[in-house]
């Protein structure tokens, strides 16, 4: 809280270092400060919300803390029955023992079992057999009218042609972004023999970020394909050998093939076929979004709404005990939501469109929490305005550490729905704090596909404009040494001014933004792929 002289004096200071900024959005704007975040990230990060898993008891912790902010600040509550909470069920999918692939060729058959040749990303209650298709790397692609034929298994090496990974990327190696076969009735990711994508380092960074503890998925969908768009699991070489052994080509000689060309002809490895059986037990659980709002001045633009959004869940305990802390993924960006939340209730003037802040779990379990949100709104999406979306924006990435950058962000699809949201986003930047808008992660085809992994792109796949705000994964990704002490805060503060006043610009556009971008991918209604 900002009383008396204390709060008078510093907002006066912020406000007369702005006069780019309208008149009637300076008090709001420079009250934003870095002791507010660090204390509402001091303790979203602290051990005692035990890494805040989505469901678990310091998920829920974290949601009444945020919801008692909202209050505070005398925000509408939009959950249910009157509260600041949206409830949803999910479902946990564990594989029991009898889980296993068979290879089976001519009349050679064998058999892996789970954890030990073999691992589920997202499969289900099922069984699967079809012949193998080897399609290379992930960034291999066929040759034109050669696509791999329905009712394939699909044999795929994890990562690229050029071998390493970046930073803080091993697992997501593993997911195939880039590459999803249309009909393959299952996808196979072959580890590498060593390093940080073998099949023991990946067994050990999945048990220790509590991985082990089964997938969850929205409730009623247990039944449905992975949230990748498909059956998808991780193998080991040995398995991959045992498919490839009546091919007349080794494991070795398949990747360097492989790594040659961009255009790689898909193998079929006929006669081979791979049976894939899971046995699920399941178990159901509830979890929670937080969901608070300011009525707009407008009598008529007050039914639009603007949408500010975060996610507050990370990965929980790892089996080892460590707490993964999740300060800067992404107790910074809900810290900067609470902020602007704050910041706009104390504000004199209120923008016309109303503003909702939307903070949201489920997000490491694939985009859970926004996807329920998307599906149940408190304000129709035909009457969403846009969606600013804040996932780590608490400290630098390596590129921007070597060359000493100062403030900035990563700026992720501001332009691909609504090319007057990104015109706003930038007006806004320049007439305010002027830091650097990176648009390097702006591509659609980015290997990291960070347009695709946070929680703006629930709104995105429905046509709502989004503007997605982000400073780069670090050595502390999805690592119990994500804590508060490495945090940015004055950083934190820049770029949250910036979403402010890009949020109150857009609040008096005067309603919905044109939807004006058709040649995109934009409108790729593919499920979300989480991070």
């Amino acid at each position: 809280m900002k009383w008396g002289a204390m709060f008078i004096l510093p907002v006066a200071c912020a406000a007369a270092q702005v006069t780019g900024v309208d008149p009637e959005a300076r008090i709001g704007f420079g009250s934003i400060n870095a002791a507010d975040v660090k204390t509402y990230l001091s303790y979203l990060a602290s051990d005692a919300l035990q890494g805040r898993e989505t469901s678990y008891p310091g998920e829920k912790l974290a949601a009444a803390y945020i919801a008692g902010q909202f209050r505070s600040f005398g925000l509408r509550p939009m959950g249910d029955s009157g509260s600041y909470l949206q409830h949803y069920g999910v479902e946990i999918l564990r594989p029991d023992d009898s889980s296993a692939i068979t290879v089976t060729n001519g009349f050679e058959q064998s058999r892996f079992t789970w954890g030990k040749g073999v691992i589920a990303f997202g499969a289900r209650d099922t069984t699967v057999s079809g012949n193998v298709v080897c399609v290379g790397y992930m960034d291999n692609r066929p040759p034109e009218g050669e696509p791999v034929p329905a009712g394939t298994v699909v044999l795929l090496f994890a990562g690229s042609r050029q071998g390493a990974a970046p930073e803080g990327s091993a697992l997501r190696r593993l997911i195939g972004f880039g590459r999803h076969d249309r009909g393959a009735l299952a996808t196979l990711i072959l580890a590498d023999d060593t390093g940080a994508v073998s099949f023991p380092r990946v067994i050990e960074q999945m048990a220790s970020a509590g991985v082990g503890r089964g997938r969850m998925v929205l409730k009623g969908e247990s039944s449905t394909p992975s949230r990748s768009g498909g059956l998808t699991f991780f193998i080991s070489p040995a398995v991959g050998e045992a498919i490839l052994k009546s091919s007349g080509v080794t494991l070795r000689e398949a990747r360097r093939m492989a790594a040659e060309d961009s255009i790689f002809r898909p193998m079929n490895l006929d006669p081979v076929t791979v049976t894939i059986t899971e046995r699920t037990a399941t178990e159901e659980r509830r979890a929670e979004n937080v969901v608070g709002m300011i009525e707009g001045s407008d009598p008529v633009l007050k039914n639009d709404v603007v949408v500010f959004s975060a996610h507050f869940d990370h990965l929980g305990v790892g089996a080892g005990g460590a707490i993964y802390h999740g300060a800067d993924d992404n107790g910074s960006g809900t810290s900067m939501v609470i902020e602007l939340a704050h910041a706009f209730a104390q504000n004199p003037m209120k923008p016309r469109c109303s503003l909702l802040f939307l903070a949201v779990s489920g997000e490491e379990k694939g985009l859970l929490g926004s996807e329920y949100y998307t599906s149940h709104p408190a304000v129709p999406l035909e009457r969403t305005v846009a969606d600013f979306n804040t996932d780590m924006i608490g400290r630098m990435d390596s590129a921007h550490q070597a060359r000493g950058s100062g403030p900035y962000t990563y700026l992720i699809g501001s332009d691909k729905i609504s090319t007057e949201l990104d015109s706003i986003v930038q007006a806004a930047d320049r007439e305010s704090n002027n830091i650097g808008l990176d648009y390097t992660y702006d591509n659609d085809r980015d290997p990291n596909q960070f347009y695709r992994r946070s929680d703006h792109y629930n709104f995105a796949r429905h046509g709502v404009p989004i503007a997605f705000f982000f400073t780069g994964v670090h050595a502390d990704y999805h690592r119990p040494t994500d804590t508060v002490d490495k945090i940015l805060f004055d950083r934190i503060v820049k770029i949250g001014q910036v979403v402010y006043y890009a949020g109150w610009k857009t609040a008096n556009a005067g309603g919905l933004l044109p939807r004006n971008v058709t040649s995109n991918e934009y409108r790729d209604t593919s499920p979300p792929r989480g991070q």
